[in-house]
């Protein structure tokens, strides 16, 4: 299933899971945007990696991420970048205002910089193109085979102790 993802996320994803904490954004009643929460929802199951669902209020989080120091975190959101709708890709960091749905409260181009200023972790954002963010529950079936090729993916990782 990861075969479905682009060599550029399979390299991001390559990584020392007791070093790396994946972060989570999304509003499961916004459709798509939902995204992170469901791949978050399955990673937390799954106890191989350290993942943190932030939700609506990625704020919230902060102090949770600076007590547990990561090397790295990898940021996982739905993005309007223009692309296929399921079509995942890494967001550089100066192109994120330009095209996040800024459905949070504080949108996470605002709170990672205040954590990493702290903890200065590498951040890699992973943006998943939306089909439709409007009101609804579920998930459309593009971007719910890119969320389950993502999960594949990290969960070939080792098991590491859970936070928390």
């Amino acid at each position: 299933m990861s075969n479905l993802l682009p060599v550029e996320i399979i390299n991001v994803l390559n990584f020392i899971p007791e070093s790396t904490l994946v972060i989570t954004a999304g509003n499961s009643f916004r459709r798509d945007d939902g995204v992170g929460r469901y791949i978050a929802a399955r990673l937390q199951a799954d106890c191989k990696v350290r993942v943190i669902d932030a939700g609506i209020a990625p704020e919230n989080i902060v102090e949770e991420v600076i007590a547990l120091a990561p090397r790295r975190i990898v940021v996982i959101d739905a993005a309007d970048f223009g692309g296929r709708p399921g079509t995942v890709k890494v967001i550089p960091e100066e192109h994120i205002p330009q095209i996040t749905l800024s459905t949070h409260m504080i949108p996470l181009n605002v709170v990672m910089p205040i954590i990493n200023d702290r903890i200065r972790a590498d951040v890699c954002y992973v943006g998943i193109q939306p089909k439709s963010v409007d009101f609804g529950e579920g998930l459309s079936p593009e971007v719910r085979q890119a969320a389950d090729a993502l999960i594949h993916c990290l969960s070939k990782k080792e098991k590491v102790k859970r936070e928390k």
